[in-house]
């Protein structure tokens, strides 16, 4: 018998190939075998998923560490684990893309009904529905961005560290957020309510992860917590000025 790979000779009792260590396969492909393989390639089901996403909520430094210093075995890759994240909250997003849609047009406010509110209404709603559309582009493009400004607040990693540390954080409460979503789904609870609780829950969990990955007092952590989304904020309504102008001489 020889490896299919690599052709080298095997014995019949052989598992695994002694040269390319591929898996020998004599067996012909089944449902079961092509679920379990892609859940071991792509989702680590090796109880690295399970793990990864338990420790982010009880030892978020451990995890983050664990990368940085080289530790591949122990957790998910960030953006392997990232990656799966977006997976599930896209098949959450499919079920409530449309009240999620009705919710965010409800909170907007726009009851008047000139062309010059109609014509904006509808620029932001499009918007919207980018955004949700592109949710997973959406999300890496602001992986850099948010990381720069924890670079500014957060002292003690550099940039790419940040960025690691960004991914495995950001991951976690897009899990946190689509369960919240799919409960929510699930007992009938209207979106009105699911939001503002997940809103909540990330500011709390952003603030819990940073403290623990950067040993960081309740009181500094709440100080710089502020600041971050002080920041953000104000980046957010500096880049909404700018495209209110470049709308406005387009128009």
């Amino acid at each position: 018998m020889e490896c299919k790979n690599c052709n080298t000779s095997l014995l019949e009792a052989n598992k695994f190939c002694s040269n390319c260590s591929a898996k020998v396969i004599n067996t012909r492909l089944t449902f079961t075998y092509v679920i379990g393989e892609f859940l071991a390639t792509f989702i680590s089901w090796d109880n690295k998923f399970f793990k990864t996403f338990s420790h982010l909520f009880t030892q978020p430094k451990s995890v983050v560490n664990s990368y940085l210093s080289g530790v591949r075995k122990r957790y998910m890759q960030p953006f392997a684990f990232m990656i799966v994240a977006l997976t599930i909250y896209g098949i959450y997003m499919y079920f409530s893309k449309d009240e999620v849609l009705e919710y965010l047009d409800a909170i907007s406010g726009n009851t008047e009904t000139n062309a010059e509110t109609e014509k904006y209404a509808e620029l932001g709603k499009k918007s919207t529905e980018f955004a949700i559309s592109y949710f997973n582009v959406v999300t890496f493009g602001s992986i850099p961005f948010l990381a720069l400004i924890n670079l500014l607040i957060f002292k003690g990693k550099n940039f790419i560290e940040h960025c690691i540390a960004l991914v495995y954080v950001y991951a976690n409460y897009i899990l946190g957020y689509t369960i919240i979503g799919f409960l929510g789904l699930l007992f009938n609870v209207s979106f009105t309510y699911v939001y503002p609780l997940t809103m909540v829950l990330m500011i709390v969990y952003h603030m819990f992860a940073y403290q623990k990955i950067f040993e960081l007092s309740f009181f500094k952590i709440t100080i710089k917590t502020i600041l971050f989304w002080l920041l953000l904020t104000i980046i957010f309504i500096i880049f909404s000025i700018i495209s209110g102008a470049i709308l406005y001489f387009l128009k």
